[in-house]
């Protein structure tokens, strides 16, 4: 990629409801002397998005305005002109293929914060090995899907190799706290999804090993599902506590194993049996056993298409979520355990905590501004080191972790189970 591009950074999407809170966070966090624009089709909300930037900070500069249609010709343009791209335009089904597409065929670094799979797997098959020949570092789904699943899986693996010199063999992590809700935007996503592609499909596009670029062989099978898991809902780990199916863990754990995929030719690489879960901790087996059946009855009704069609009328429309006042006390919290593949009792495990003070969305801005930094200025990291293609968070690695806890988040990792 030529150094001489106008921009260092193009922000897509910036007039939405992620997009203004990714450019908030670049305008306030990101070196002053950044190159950089927001772009998308409404020029006028563009400027007011401008307006409501300086007026934060009258000795900053403020970013270009770029007017562009999401067509073929002028992404094309768009994309030459900048080193990276950072998008937030969803749904990706529908108007994000021809952003992924220019940026791999421009040698242009790409970032969005998408959680769609059935969309990404066919990114990945179309363009994966035209980024990887153009030295476009891509990586999706960096922000709140899926940094703190696939982090702290890369943190706990570190800690395994650098402690016990083994490699990772499983990984549960769980949502042990939250407080938040969804925008209309991602609201927006799930029901597109489920329109555009049919349950079969997305049920396909969600295994485990569905984004994968090899596909496991194991030693050792997987440790299967419990019939009271399957049943009634009913695990505990006990480091962890009482877990519960997380709705977004076919996502996390999609993109977990596709970034043990790309780290198994290298000295990072997990287990060659990893095995990643994704959990939601609820307060006990009554709660889980309600969230289970609960799932059960609420799932069928919104695969209808009439209930679909309402669920948007009652809740944000697409660009729009709650207001400063109703998110300025919200907060999350990552809990999870990871087992040593090696033959010592007691198995080694490390112990993982993400938490972050600030509502899920603004950490996704948070992610995406420092995923941008790294990519842009740093070097050493295994995204870098390979070259280009369709990567994921982790492959920023220590990198990474380091941005994300000097901008407020905690993580932690250590050998013992973190108390309440």
């Amino acid at each position: 990629m030529s150094a001489q591009r106008e921009y260092d950074l193009i922000l897509l999407g910036a007039t939405g409801y992620t997009g203004k809170l990714t450019a908030q966070y670049i305008f306030k966090s990101l070196p002053l002397d950044l190159k950089w624009a927001i772009a998308g089709r409404n020029k006028p909300k563009l400027q007011e998005v401008c307006q409501g930037l300086s007026s934060q900070n009258l000795t900053r500069q403020p970013p270009d305005v770029i007017n562009v249609n999401l067509n073929e010709q002028e992404l094309d343009g768009m994309a030459k002109r900048t080193r990276l791209v950072i998008t937030t335009v969803g749904p990706f089904q529908i108007y994000g293929s021809d952003t992924f597409a220019a940026c791999a065929r421009n040698g242009t670094h790409y970032l969005d914060c998408n959680g769609e799979i059935a969309w990404l797997k066919e990114m990945i098959c179309q363009h994966d090995t035209v980024a990887k020949k153009n030295g476009s570092i891509m990586i999706p789904c960096c922000g709140f899907d899926c940094v703190p699943s696939d982090l702290l899986t890369w943190t706990a693996a570190d800690y395994i190799s650098r402690h016990f010199n083994a490699r990772i063999g499983r990984a549960d992590i769980c949502i042990h706290g939250i407080q938040g809700g969804i925008s209309g935007g991602t609201l927006a996503s799930l029901l597109q999804a489920i329109d555009q592609h049919g349950l079969r499909h997305l049920y396909r596009a969600h295994a485990p090993f569905s984004l994968s670029p090899k596909q496991p062989n194991p030693a050792v099978p997987p440790r299967k599902t419990s019939l009271r898991m399957k049943m009634f809902g009913l695990l505990r780990i006990k480091p962890l506590g009482w877990m519960a199916y997380q709705p977004q863990g076919p996502v996390d754990r999609a993109i977990v194993h596709r970034t043990w995929g790309l780290l198994e030719p290298t000295s990072a690489s997990y287990s060659h049996d990893f095995d990643f879960h994704a959990w939601l901790k609820v307060w006990g087996p009554l709660t889980a056993m309600l969230w289970h059946f609960g799932a059960l009855l609420i799932v069928p009704w919104v695969l209808l298409r009439p209930i679909r069609k309402l669920l948007p009328r009652l809740w944000y429309q697409p660009g729009e979520g709650a207001g400063e006042g109703k998110i300025k006390n919200n907060w999350f919290e990552y809990r999870g355990v990871a087992e040593a593949d090696a033959p010592i009792q007691p198995t080694p495990k490390a112990f993982v905590r993400m938490r972050y003070e600030g509502d899920p969305y603004i950490f996704t801005a948070v992610a995406l501004g420092e995923a941008a930094r790294i990519v842009l200025w740093q070097h050493g990291t295994w995204a870098h080191h390979f070259k280009g293609g369709v990567m994921k968070p982790a492959t920023l690695g220590d990198h990474y972790v380091s941005q994300l806890r000097a901008a407020g988040v905690t993580m932690e990792v250590q050998n013992e189970s973190p108390g309440e």
